[in-house]
């Protein structure tokens, strides 16, 4: 058997349910071939970054990491923005792609680039294909913490897969900080949330936060959800009221990517699994072995339950005041589906209000860049969780930035009847950059759009769209939809200075 039929097999035995990419008519194709007949399904898609992403949203949904395509040089380098998302967000996925022999000469290589240094920047790692390549071994190599990206290059190489890093040591001063506390509060990372430790967080009666990336590992609808934990929350939000009480903040895998600022003003101490979870300013770091013990003396604790509704509460009834605004639209498709459906966000001020205003019952009901920040993600995140559920309606919110490059992978909703919205959030611009425009009297006019709108290009691909500027509008549309007719899309039009004027106090 060749090292390619090899792959394709560890692929099909893993019950890897889709590969994504753009072929080439080399080992790429012969990969595909041999996966589609071992009984992987095979989804093109336009662009190879989005191939990536929603490679790395079906690892993170499905706990095996998937499989996206691409020739090598110029295929390779248009894949690297969705694996440096992969890698921000700790998505689990291996890039397949063609690749010169080691050792090639540069002179004669057609379509050649350097594969290593690329896959330096924006992997956890690369192996190049041997018949003693197992894809288990490069499957174990994507899941293990910090979960990423592995690049395999289908061309003979040793086949070599690294082990994993060594867990750090347990520190029973962890323990003892938690015994003294009299109001710790818990920030769960995305370590938690892949270890499971959600299921006893939901039990606690203190306050428990998440990072963004963490969303869900919670029930956010509890009573002791405080929300999501920046580092650079204002006035209003619930991280700096909640903040200013607790004498002692938890961490329980929570990376210093997955915050905005890591300066904690309290003591503090991590419980992780990595080597380096003592980096970013906890005072002290322990390994996994006393999670029990951790989670036995925070269940003893009693703190702050009635405060935190009132504070999530009254941040929420700030979000929804002032006219037409991103919140109302979050709580209507919320109400609409009794919160049994996946909000996908992109990045801009729609996120930061949607991150506090979306409450997810399930980690698989939130999905963002919350670590990387990565415009133009929400599209192929919530095509590729919508292909791997589609028993959960999925909405897509976008901003004006990032819907314009992943807008034609839209076309696979279409083709394969999705049930997905997608909902436009349009101040016409670039709204969160436009605030430094404003500020400090710099340019405005490339954050502005001559044409904001999309609706003809979107009916061009085949969606069904309106346009809304007030909740009525919304409403309506909502209302119509129904998941099992397809995709749909809504363009919701704001006033661009209220826009602006929504994050005060939040962020």
């Amino acid at each position: 058997m060749s090292a390619v039929s090899n792959f394709a097999a560890g692929i099909g035995e893993a019950k890897v349910p889709r590969a994504f990419g753009v072929l080439g008519s080399g080992s790429s194709l012969e990969l595909t071939d041999a996966m589609v007949n071992g009984g992987v399904a095979f989804q093109g898609v336009h662009h190879e970054a989005s191939g990536a992403i929603m490679a790395g949203i079906t690892g993170r949904l499905s706990g095996i990491p998937g499989i996206a395509m691409a020739i090598k040089g110029p295929g390779f380098s248009n894949m690297a923005p969705g694996l440096s998302a992969c890698l921000m967000d700790g998505l689990p996925m291996i890039a397949a792609v063609e690749a010169y022999p080691p050792g090639t000469d540069w002179a004669v290589r057609h379509k050649g680039s350097d594969h290593g240094a690329l896959a330096q920047a924006v992997a956890k790692g690369r192996v190049q294909l041997s018949e003693k390549t197992s894809f288990g071994d490069v499957a174990a190599w994507a899941k293990a913490e910090t979960p990423g990206p592995v690049v395999v290059e289908l061309t003979d190489g040793d086949g070599a897969v690294p082990d994993s890093l060594p867990a750090v040591d347990d520190v029973t001063e962890v323990i003892e900080a938690i015994e003294a506390s009299g109001r710790p509060m818990v920030i769960a990372g995305s370590g938690a949330l892949r270890q499971g430790w959600g299921r006893v967080l939901s039990t606690l009666s203190i306050p428990v936060f998440s990072t963004a990336n963490a969303k869900g590992v919670i029930d956010e609808t509890l009573a002791h959800a405080a929300g999501v934990y920046t580092g650079v929350g204002l006035g209003e939000t619930p991280e700096a009221l909640l903040l200013a009480e607790t004498d002692l903040i938890v961490g329980l895998g929570l990376r210093p990517t997955e915050v905005l600022a890591t300066n904690l003003p309290k003591p503090s101490v991590n419980i992780d699994t990595l080597a380096s979870a003592d980096a970013f300013g906890f005072g002290t770091s322990s390994g996994p072995g006393i999670v029990g013990q951790a989670l036995s003396a925070l269940a003893e604790k009693e703190w702050g339950m009635a405060r935190t509704q009132l504070v999530v509460g009254k941040l929420r009834v700030t979000m929804m005041n002032g006219g037409f605004r991103p919140a109302q639209i979050f709580e209507a498709v919320d109400r609409r589906f009794d919160g049994l459906v996946r909000g996908v966000f992109d990045v801009g001020y729609f996120c930061t209000i949607g991150e506090h205003a979306w409450r997810a019952r399930r980690p698989d009901l939130c999905l963002m860049s919350g670590n990387g920040r990565y415009m133009g993600t929400a599209i192929p995140m919530g095509l590729g969780a919508a292909l791997h559920d589609a028993n959960v309606p999925t909405v897509i919110f976008v901003g004006d930035g990032g819907i314009g490059g992943p807008v034609a992978e839209l076309k696979i909703a279409v083709q394969a009847k999705l049930p997905v919205m997608v909902v436009l959030l349009s101040d016409g611009g670039y709204g969160s950059v436009r605030t430094r425009a404003i500020r400090d009297g710099l340019i405005q006019s490339p954050l502005l759009l001559d044409q904001p709108s999309w609706l003809d290009a979107i009916s061009g691909l085949g969606l069904p769209g309106v346009r809304v500027e007030n909740m009525d509008g919304f409403n309506d549309a909502l209302d119509l939809w129904r998941p099992d007719s397809g995709p749909v899309f809504i363009e919701a039009g704001f006033d661009a200075d209220a826009y602006q004027a929504m994050t005060d106090g939040i962020r």
